[in-house]
């Protein structure tokens, strides 16, 4: 008899450790992918999100933390230019202040639009990260992923088909209010792009719950205070879809009843309200009210309207702010509502009336959102159709959500699920043919959404002139004069020469302020959503009063204005050419950036 190998010596095959190795190694694998499963259709739809944004970004390099040049224009340099100051500030509470920007005004990195939950949590290693950092391109990579993630959990709702959940996660990536919030030269707002808030209130508000409602509510309440640390406008609309899940609870599925109901709506306003307090949007001094209501609208016809956002057609005519209230459907969801409406008629089959009960609440919470979405001047097409004056009574809610448009959000995202929980009533018998209704609906939105500008990056600016090195130390505060302060989009001061913004083109205080934070200076000038304008006025008129008395500060640089540069050598700096910029510090100083400065004096 043949004598069997033994090949127990080397373990390989044997009960020694490099078996037993090789078992808990095939076990840890299969728990990662008993733990994976039941989410591929959301992970799948994740991916077509980072496709779709990788598609109209020309790649995914905009995530690089050190890719920091395509920031330095419109709002993308507000919310890059408030982190730079942030990571430099003491911190403090509010969690959201930012006392060095603009200095001595200060803000909030909420109305800087620089994300203050991401800035917060990455504010303890402001010291070992690297000086040229920006977290904006990784944020938007995560928010389109996961709107297809989130999407594909409300599309289970309607389905149990795992392929048509990845195909409604993936219609719900390419929603073009989405990507609207991305491209456009007066749309880029990371924060904005965190419309997956939206898409898990409506899952909280919509999903069976189980015997224990507090864990769905706690959860509602987790999100509408995180959500502060996004943007307000997100509290605001998950707050009201929350509201709507204690509406369900406690009134349609009557669980606790009157108790739940006033706790519930009570928790909400104090989730809401100490998130908004924690971020710094609530009790920080600055004035939350702007003009625009009426102006930054949604237009009646703007879920069928593309406003030059189709490859099939232009659009109907809208007024100039309206592209606030942009919520056009897509040819894709258009096609899946017309034909989920066209087979539920013709087979007959219509919702049940307690899942009809269950998701009222929420159909009237979008329904009044996209209502107030209109404002108080109610157009169509593009003209005035109506005005409604009750908003007069109540002119802080229109002054603090003065862009009432992307209050259509929830309303459009609701229509989407509504055509694929049709589509899947009147084909759940037939998979495969909702798995071809929602491919198709895929594909027309994907042949159809076209923006008519391509995403706004911008090109790597030109490095600032070496000679700003020479003042990293001997300088603390770097001065555009006259300042550019911009809050909400209008000049802060009643008097233009106080701070001037008209005065120069739009974003030139952008490479400044980089140069300010790479030489460790504070700076005056700034672009944000809300100023104090007490404050602001208060500094431009101490600037203004110093240069008239003839007192400069010697610590501070000052970038002149071409028209002030006069009254800058009558009070006796010396000015000169630093790059391109006219620059003036007080006569007397003598260090190496007050050297250079000089020489090469102003003509």
């Amino acid at each position: 008899m043949q004598r069997r190998p033994d090949t127990a010596d080397d373990g390989s095959n044997g009960p020694g450790p490099r078996g037993a190795g090789g078992t808990a190694s095939g076990r840890s694998g299969a728990a990662v992918r008993a733990l994976l499963a039941p989410h591929v259709p959301a992970l799948g739809a994740g991916l077509a999100g980072v496709a779709w944004l990788a598609w109209h970004a020309g790649g995914l390099a905009l995530a690089a933390p050190g890719n920091t040049g395509w920031l330095m224009g419109s709002d993308w340099g507000a919310s890059y230019v408030g982190w730079l100051f942030f990571r430099s500030a003491p911190l403090a509470l509010p969690l959201g202040a930012n006392p060095l920007y603009p200095f001595p005004i200060g803000s909030t990195l909420g109305f800087s639009d620089s994300l203050p939950l991401v800035a917060v949590a990455l504010r303890p290693f402001a010291a070992v990260l690297p000086r040229d950092f920006q977290y904006v391109g990784a944020w938007l990579v995560l928010a389109f992923a996961l709107q297809g993630f989130v999407g594909a959990k409300l599309a289970r709702l309607a389905t149990q088909d795992r392929l048509a959940q990845a195909l409604g996660g993936a219609l719900f990536a390419l929603a073009p209010p989405l990507l609207h919030r991305l491209v456009g030269p007066r749309t880029g707002h990371a924060s904005l792009c965190a419309q997956w808030i939206l898409l898990l209130a409506l899952w909280l508000a919509l999903a069976p719950v189980a015997s224990r409602p507090g864990r769905r509510l706690a959860g509602a309440l987790l999100l509408v205070f995180a959500a502060a640390g996004v943007h307000p406008y997100f509290v605001v609309m998950s707050a009201a879809l929350s509201a709507a899940l204690v509406v369900r609870l406690a009134i349609v599925e009557r669980r606790a009843g009157p108790a739940l109901l006033a706790g519930g709506l009570a928790a909400i306003a104090l989730a809401a309200g100490a998130g908004l307090a924690l971020f710094g949007f609530l009790g920080n001094g600055v004035r939350a009210r702007a003009n625009g209501f009426g102006y930054f609208s949604a237009d009646l016809a703007t879920l069928v309207n593309p406003m030059g956002w189709s490859r099939l057609w232009a659009g109907l005519p809208v007024h100039a702010g309206q592209y606030e209230g942009f919520g056009y459907l897509g040819a894709g969801v258009l096609l899946l509502l017309a034909a989920a409406i066209a087979a539920s008629v013709a087979l007959r089959r219509a919702p049940a009336a307690g899942a009809l009960a269950r998701a009222a609440p929420v159909v009237a919470v979008a329904l009044v959102l996209g209502f107030f979405a209109l404002s108080g001047t109610v157009r169509a097409a593009g003209e005035v159709i109506g005005r409604l004056r009750f908003y007069e009574a109540v002119p802080a809610l229109g002054g603090t959500f003065r862009s009432s448009g992307r209050f259509v959000w929830p309303l459009h995202y609701l229509l989407l699920l509504g055509g694929m929980g049709l589509a899947a009533l009147a084909l759940g018998e037939r998979p495969r043919a909702l798995r071809g209704v929602l491919a198709l609906a895929l594909v027309a939105q994907v042949l159809d959404v076209r923006p008519p500008v391509p995403l706004g990056i911008h090109p790597a600016p030109r490095p600032p002139a070496p000679e700003w090195a020479l003042a990293r130390g001997a300088y603390r505060h770097l001065s555009m004069f006259p300042p550019y302060l911009l809050a909400g989009g209008d000049p802060i001061a009643p008097e233009p020469e106080l701070c001037g913004p008209h005065l120069y083109p739009p974003d030139s205080y952008l490479p400044l302020a980089e140069v300010a934070y790479r030489i460790g200076a504070t700076f005056d000038a700034a672009y944000t959503a809300r100023l104090d304008p007490e404050r602001a006025i208060a500094a431009c008129q101490a600037n203004r009063r110093a240069l008239d008395a003839g007192a400069l500060d010697p610590a501070t640089i000052y970038v002149v204005h071409p028209s002030a540069v006069a009254r800058f050598r009558a009070a006796g700096a010396d000015c000169g050419l630093v790059g391109e910029d006219r620059v003036c510090v007080a006569a007397g100083r003598r260090d190496a950036f007050s050297e250079a400065v000089r020489a090469r004096k102003l003509p």
